[in-house]
């Protein structure tokens, strides 16, 4: 068996049977994320609300992301190479979920930083009123600004009857090529 060969195995069986348990295990601990956080005692707090959100943004993404690409590459149902609609969707999803993810989390270490300041006036700007206006604001935000994978992804022909959704070749490769190293 050649190194690729073997490679490709490898990576095909561990989305087949690793994805389902990362799914399982991320479905789990997220619905148990949100019945924590959801108590009555926990929901007044702002940073609860960040946690809430992104907690829910997982939930979703899990079924939307991950399980999209366990069932590309762990069984080769692939609907993005074949639909235009559904490749620009599912990259769409991917840089929308996935930036409404970490500006949750980026959110809720600002609110706490708020909070805890010995500055009255500063602690004044932690309500949940406010981080509802700004988590819809960033979460508009992001939905304008990654429209771009509406319209620059395409489907490429790699080989007779091998097609991938992929970026747009030249100036959009090199700008989400990047785009992608800043927000590791």
């Amino acid at each position: 068996m050649s190194t690729s060969a073997f490679l490709y195995s490898f990576q095909e069986n561990l989305f087949k049977y690793g994805g389902h348990i990362l799914i399982a295990i991320g479905t789990i601990s997220s619905i148990l994320n949100l019945i924590v956080f959801t108590q009555n005692t926990l929901r007044k707090n702002p940073c609860t609300i960040c946690f809430i959100t992104f907690n829910s943004v997982n939930l979703v993404y899990f079924y939307l992301g991950l399980l999209l690409v366990v069932l590309g590459y762990g069984y080769g149902i692939d609907s993005s190479a074949t639909n235009i609609a559904f490749c620009r969707f599912r990259y769409y999803i991917g840089f929308l979920f996935a930036s409404w993810e970490s500006s949750c989390l980026i959110l809720a270490s600002i609110d706490r930083t708020l909070a805890t300041s010995p500055n009255a006036s500063t602690r004044k700007l932690s309500t949940r009123r406010l981080i509802i206006i700004i988590i819809i604001i960033i979460c508009l935000f992001w939905a304008i600004f990654h429209v771009h994978a509406l319209i620059h992804m395409q489907i490429l022909q790699y080989g007779p009857n091998y097609f991938i959704c992929y970026y747009e070749l030249g100036a959009y490769t090199t700008f989400v090529t990047y785009y992608s190293l800043l927000t590791l």
